[in-house]
């Protein structure tokens, strides 16, 4: 179809039968800045448009999709020509809707995803932001095995922090033991107590995740050793 060429048969038979696109549009049930756009050949008619609006205009379908009046001696070839454009432009139409469905469908999934995302986020989030950002535990959590029972997440001047399943964690103890020649002695909550001859050093524990305990052994002892 061209619209062009559609839009000015369409205003040129609304002129004659004396309508303003006003008229028109409330003859169609549809706006008259939408026949305004026919006519300028911004865009063409609805599918489900084509019928009551080549009624309304007293021609044929063919006639509107090919922009022009069809006579008796119109040749066979024009004919088919019609025909051909009547069904191109079907299958056009049938398209768009089935592609503008498809983008709706797109948009609602990711509507709804986003919107699932945000409630879980805001229900969940003292756990999932329970230390800032989750990011680098989760990371390490997932390297956690049997053959390495805890993993480092981070080293600041002030502590180191590891992670492991949750519950105690030999390895780890073994580790701060000989790290710094200490000894377990008590716990007390989530603070465990390693003591050296003279100095001791806390090592607390936080349950993470529920699944996970994160260890925040300090860089200095009580002592400031």
């Amino acid at each position: 179809m061209d619209n062009l060429k559609t839009g000015l048969l369409i205003r040129e038979l609304r002129k004659e039968k004396g309508m303003t696109q006003k008229a028109l549009a409330e003859l169609l049930h549809i706006t008259d800045r939408a026949v305004s756009k026919w006519e300028r050949g911004l865009c063409a008619p609805d599918l489900s448009t084509l019928e009551p609006l080549a009624k309304a205009l007293d021609i044929s379908v063919n006639e509107l999709i090919a922009g022009e009046r069809m006579t008796v001696q119109t040749p066979v070839e024009g004919l088919e020509k019609a025909v051909k454009e009547v069904i191109a432009y079907s299958e056009n139409e049938i398209g768009k809707k089935t592609r503008a469905v498809k983008i709706k469908l797109a948009i609602g999934c990711a509507a709804a995803c986003a919107a699932l995302l945000a409630f879980l986020i805001f229900i969940y989030s003292p756990v999932i932001f329970q230390r800032g950002n989750p990011i680098p535990y989760l990371a390490a959590a997932m390297q956690i095995n049997e053959d390495r029972p805890y993993v480092q997440v981070a080293v600041n001047d002030n502590a180191d922090i590891y992670i492991s399943h949750r519950g105690e964690c030999p390895a780890l103890f073994n580790y701060i033991e000989d790290t710094w020649n200490a000894t377990f002695r008590e716990q007390m909550g989530g603070t465990y107590f390693f003591v050296t001859d003279a100095d001791a050093l806390m090592v607390s524990a936080e349950v993470y995740w529920a699944k996970f305990t994160v260890w925040t052994i300090p860089n200095v002892t009580l002592a400031g050793g």
